[in-house]
């Protein structure tokens, strides 16, 4: 079972506190939580979202009742309250490189550990709240690690604090988590041409589906 970094008793405060911001400020509703797989499944999971705003990886260490695996940017790392803030949580520090293998390898061990942790396929936050093409590096996890993937769709957060904004708007928010799935058990994605992008564009369509299920 993955052992993770940082303190669980600050995780857990700052996990309450956010609890209360989010309910009070954005009516937050979570659907499908339950969903994602505990931590006795002995497997890994990777959460996978829309990304649209900062407000989306907090949002999922209030949503999943198990603790959640955050990934940040290196250089976040060196301000001294967000980095004291990210290590305090066990966030897991990932170069700008595409060729960061260390990070790869190690984000690998983690989810074959048991680790639940957060990915959001795009890459970056949306421009204009919506859906953009996924990258391959969350198919080459799920591929490499066996995890479960989870599909989740995030709602409102563009429209309460997009990337170009200064200020938060207090608009209603919405995450709804799709059914989980072992993408390195699918004979036809692992068959593909290229199994990191079939895997990865599989995981989008995921979550395009649950944007129209809700709707």
């Amino acid at each position: 079972m993955h052992k993770e970094k940082g303190s669980a008793f600050i995780y857990g405060v700052l996990k309450a506190a956010l609890f209360v911001l989010y309910k009070v400020f954005f009516r937050l509703k979570c659907r499908g939580s339950e969903q994602v797989p505990s931590e006795w499944e002995k497997r890994g999971v990777i959460l996978a979202s829309n990304h649209e705003s900062f407000l989306d990886p907090p949002l999922f260490g209030v949503a999943v009742d198990r603790r959640v695996t955050f990934l940040a940017k290196e250089y976040l790392f060196k301000a001294f309250f967000v980095g004291a803030v990210l290590r305090s949580v066990g966030a897991f520090p990932i170069k700008t490189r595409a060729d960061d293998f260390r990070s790869i390898r190690s984000l690998i061990r983690i989810l074959k550990d048991g680790a639940c942790v957060l990915v959001f396929p795009e890459g970056t936050r949306s421009p204009d709240g919506q859906f953009q093409e996924p990258e391959g590096g969350i198919g080459f996890l799920a591929a490499k690690s066996g995890a479960f993937v989870v599909p989740a769709h995030i709602s409102g957060t563009y429209e309460a604090f997009p990337r170009q904004a200064r200020f938060f708007r207090f608009s209603p928010l919405t995450v709804v988590f799709g059914k989980p799935f072992i993408p390195a058990e699918d004979k036809d994605l692992m068959g593909a041409s290229d199994p990191n992008m079939a895997v990865s564009r599989r995981i989008m369509d995921e979550i395009k589906k649950l944007k129209e299920e809700s709707e």
